[in-house]
């Protein structure tokens, strides 16, 4: 016996040791947790915030932790990271204040988080996972400006020339050279508003490449840290300095009457995104107004710059994206759309979930439906409705106004096909008017299509 625990026999040194292998597999092969991040690809820096905020106290749904008795699924905060564009100039690295680490902090959390997520309950090893993070990843920052204000009303929103590397760069040339995509409002010059969710198992911060190129090129990007337990770790922090942590729910972590099954777990943490999501563009709404002052609960967290946000948020154009999991729960937050708590006018679903519960088919706003080359090539039944790429492509083929990209070569129509490497590069281009259909002069063979009306195959 050691320090009071169980032996450890040759079947748990193995099981220990394999569980320890394939996470530091998934570190090595999976992140760019031991190199740095690249730099974005926009014209402007980018200001990097943390926000927590008090909401409407209120139970999604009445199921209860085992563990602890509380309710499983109660909103009582709202948590994102904000990523916008700044008036600073841009920088190298080296030249900029101090940025926000990749990893959120405390880094033990995380680490015991996807220790548990992988069904790791022996602490000794939770904390080789700590460690593993903070020795790798520790150093990490997200290549922005932490608290950095917001660009000015003053300051025009600028189009970067260069228009990205390869065929993709020149579709969005294309695109910016007709219809001048960036140029927003002169008189105003208002920002327009992104809301992303995260895929089971991800983080506000998992796709800061990708969200802050975004925030690049003029917007304003609000990435939710969803609290409905499909993520490795995160703290609600109260008003009254009380604090509670929600690990990774499974279903024999929870008790409720009757039982719920698979499905009915993913519809609950469904309905807590779609919440999430409404309170995220009221956040906008008050931030915009700027009557009252938005109380940062997070810890250690600057706000200078909030009031910097007055009226400079375009609430006419708020997007609503995801991927994974949470292009899913989008996907379900367009149903909504138009009304007084979802006030959306287009979405963007990068790999809808293939296990995350039927998909929303009633969309009456723009959306686009990206495809990773294993989402295309992987056909799998979806719930008894057909081949997933079927259901998900007569979806967008009922829109009014939708666009497919897929990696695939299998198909060229009402679609895009593009490389691996500028997959982080795509940015919102739903309020793009573009009708074209033209070959791009790549060896890839590089289409672009989108318009008003979706075309028939």
């Amino acid at each position: 016996m050691v320090f009071g625990l169980r032996p450890l026999t040759p079947r748990r040194v193995i099981i220990f040791t394999s569980a320890s292998l394939l996470f530091w597999i998934f570190v090595f092969s999976l992140t760019p947790i031991i190199s740095p991040l690249p730099s974005y690809t926009g014209p402007h820096e980018v200001g990097i915030l943390d926000v927590e905020t008090e909401v409407e106290k209120r139970v999604i749904h009445d199921a209860k932790l085992k563990e602890t008795g509380e309710n499983a699924f109660e909103l009582s905060t709202l948590a994102i990271t904000l990523y916008y564009p700044s008036s600073l100039p841009t920088a190298p690295p080296s030249r900029r204040p101090w940025a926000r680490p990749w990893l959120p902090q405390p880094i033990s959390l995380i680490g015991i988080g996807y220790a548990r997520l992988a069904g790791i309950q022996f602490r000794p090893l939770q904390h080789l996972f700590t460690f593993g993070l903070w020795l790798f990843g520790s150093g990490t920052v997200i290549p922005g400006v932490v608290d950095a204000p917001i660009l000015s009303g003053a300051e025009k929103v600028l189009v970067d020339e260069s228009g990205g590397a390869g065929g993709f760069g020149k579709i969005l040339e294309a695109v910016e050279q007709e219809h001048q995509e960036l140029k927003r409002d002169e008189q105003l010059g208002t920002l327009p508003c992104v809301v992303f969710t995260h895929g089971m198992a991800g983080m506000s911060q998992s796709y800061s490449h990708y969200l802050g190129s975004i925030a690049s090129h003029g917007y304003v990007v609000a990435a939710v840290e969803h609290r409905d337990g499909s993520g490795p770790g995160t703290i609600i922090h109260h008003a009254n300095g009380t604090e509670r942590k929600v690990w990774h729910m499974k279903l024999q972590d929870l008790e409720s009457q009757p039982p719920m099954t698979d499905l009915e777990l993913k519809k609950a943490q469904l309905n807590f995104r779609e919440a999430e999501i409404s309170e995220t563009i009221r956040l906008f709404a008050q931030l915009n107004a700027g009557d009252a002052p938005v109380v940062n609960l997070k810890p250690d967290s600057p706000r200078e710059s909030l009031p910097g946000f007055r009226q400079r948020l375009d609430l006419s154009a708020v997007t609503v994206a995801g991927h994974s999991y949470g292009a899913t729960g989008a996907m379900q937050a367009l149903k909504s759309a138009g009304t007084k708590e979802m006030p959306i006018n287009a979405g963007i679903a990068l790999d809808p979930g293939k296990g995350s519960g039927p998909l929303n088919k009633d969309i009456d706003v723009p959306i686009l439906v990206m495809h990773s080359g294993e989402w295309t090539e992987k056909q799998t039944e979806f719930y008894g409705q057909g081949k997933h790429f079927d259901v998900v492509r007569k979806i967008v083929d009922s829109v009014k106004e939708g666009w497919f990209m897929t990696l695939s070569k299998l198909f060229l129509t009402d679609m895009v096909i593009m490389n691996a490497n500028q997959y982080s590069r795509v940015r919102p281009p739903i309020n793009h008017r573009c009708a074209s259909h033209r070959p791009l002069d790549n060896e890839d063979g590089y289409w672009h299509h989108s318009g008003l009306q979706n075309s028939s195959a």
